[in-house]
């Protein structure tokens, strides 16, 4: 019954260090791809004039709602206003809202964290595809 016992809890330890393990690989995939796109975007000759975004700045913003997220006190003000600030991105850059995907209440803060860059690096590749520079992007991929 010990050994039987034992195995069962090393099993749940396992596998909650396997989550673990995956969201650092996701995460770490959507951060390169994610600098992969600012250093493209802060090319003067990727941007037209009618165009310009600060996509570093853009990272701050996303980073700091990723840190806000993590207080677990005022986690729906988070993503009130993580959902806003992608509705005003799309809304200012004549995309669709429904292109980013939303944030909900009870999500677990890796989820929230792995969507808000997620939102972050489509944000980025409809820049680059409107301005018609899928050449790039397809380029940063490889």
């Amino acid at each position: 019954m010990k050994a039987f016992l034992i195995v069962v809890i090393s099993l749940i330890f396992s596998s909650c260090s396997n989550s673990e393990n995956k969201n650092r690989k996701i995460d770490g995939s959507f951060n390169k791809e994610i600098g992969d796109r600012i250093k493209i975007l802060n090319k003067d000759s990727v941007q037209s004039d009618s165009l310009k975004i600060n996509p570093n700045e853009i990272d701050s913003v996303v980073n700091t709602l990723i840190l806000l997220s993590k207080d677990i006190e005022n986690t729906s003000a988070s993503i009130n206003k993580s959902n806003s600030y992608f509705d005003t991105l799309a809304s200012e850059h004549s995309f669709s809202p429904y292109d980013f995907i939303k944030l909900k209440n009870g999500m677990h803060v890796d989820d929230i964290a792995t969507t808000l860059k997620q939102n972050e690096l489509t944000f980025f590749n409809k820049i680059l595809l409107k301005n018609n520079k899928s050449d790039l992007l397809l380029h940063a991929a490889q």
